[in-house]
């Protein structure tokens, strides 16, 4: 018993220290920021600070400033600031980061981006299921996203309003994505593309979830557990809440480790359905 309450201290602790280093990294994301830099200011060593960052976050410091830095960029570019302007009130005095791997990191070129994805193409078709209307959205290279509602008005509108520009398209392309995903809610094995995007942690949640069997639940720490960062619960419970494919990366499987449902973007009334 002793063990356990001294094992939450240590836990607790190392949530404190990681929460401050987040708001460090966040308030001074246009520094340079390096683990010495972060080491000094904390008073611990680089690698304890490093080991502890990726045990509890499931990513590196440097990976959390990089997402930081892009957040404020989106941002910026949305709202129609020159890309190369927004880059170095970013953080960053070169293009070479952002063009290097712009599919990965904004999934449009940079320019694209800041014009609100005028000219992509948003695919989308609507049809019933168990859990109400559905709306399933697609690129050329495959879903990316999912919605379930009450009426088509607000599932179209619901989009991701991330790209304001983006062409949407009722059509039939997608149909069959609609009635694959059907089927697929029934258990039957179907193949479905997907075209999605995250962080490296969000993707090795998402992988995580996608293998859980039918009929059978994880809780948010054995998540964190089959990852291999047993403390990254929170981040855990926040990829999930991130998954913009909800139905086919199976977020509804993961509970908390009492039992009780936790949290589900389509609503814990659905989350019991699916269940």
């Amino acid at each position: 018993m002793q063990l356990e309450s001294t094992q939450r201290a240590m836990n607790s602790r190392r949530a404190e220290v990681v929460k401050a280093v987040c708001d460090y990294i966040k308030e001074n994301q246009t520094s340079r920021i390096t683990l010495t830099v972060l080491g000094e200011h904390f008073g611990i060593s680089p690698y304890y600070l490093q080991r502890t960052f990726v045990n509890v976050m499931g990513i590196s410091p440097r990976r959390y400033l990089e997402e930081c830095r892009l957040n404020v960029l989106k941002r910026r570019l949305s709202q129609g600031e020159p890309v190369l302007s927004a880059l170095r009130k970013t953080g960053y005095n070169s293009q070479s980061w952002l063009y290097g791997d712009w599919k990965l990191k904004l999934g449009m070129t940079p320019s694209t981006y800041r014009n609100g994805a005028f000219g992509i193409l948003l695919m989308y078709a609507l049809g019933d299921c168990p859990l109400g209307r559905l709306l399933v959205a697609a690129t050329n290279h495959g879903i990316c996203s999912i919605r379930v509602g009450r009426n088509d008005e607000e599932l179209v509108a619901s989009l991701p309003l991330e790209y304001p520009k983006a062409q949407l398209m009722k059509t039939e392309r997608v149909s069959s994505f609609v009635e694959d995903l059907k089927l697929h809610l029934q258990g039957v094995k179907v193949k479905l593309p997907l075209d999605i995007r995250g962080t490296d942690f969000q993707l090795k949640v998402w992988a995580a979830i996608q293998r859980i069997p039918i009929g059978e639940t994880r809780s948010y720490s054995e998540v964190a557990r089959i990852i291999g960062q047993p403390l990254a619960v929170r981040a855990v419970a926040n990829a999930c809440a991130s998954n913009p494919v909800p139905l086919i990366i199976p977020c509804h499987r993961v509970i908390r480790k009492n039992g009780s449902l936790g949290g589900y973007a389509l609503g814990l009334p659905r989350k019991r359905i699916l269940l």
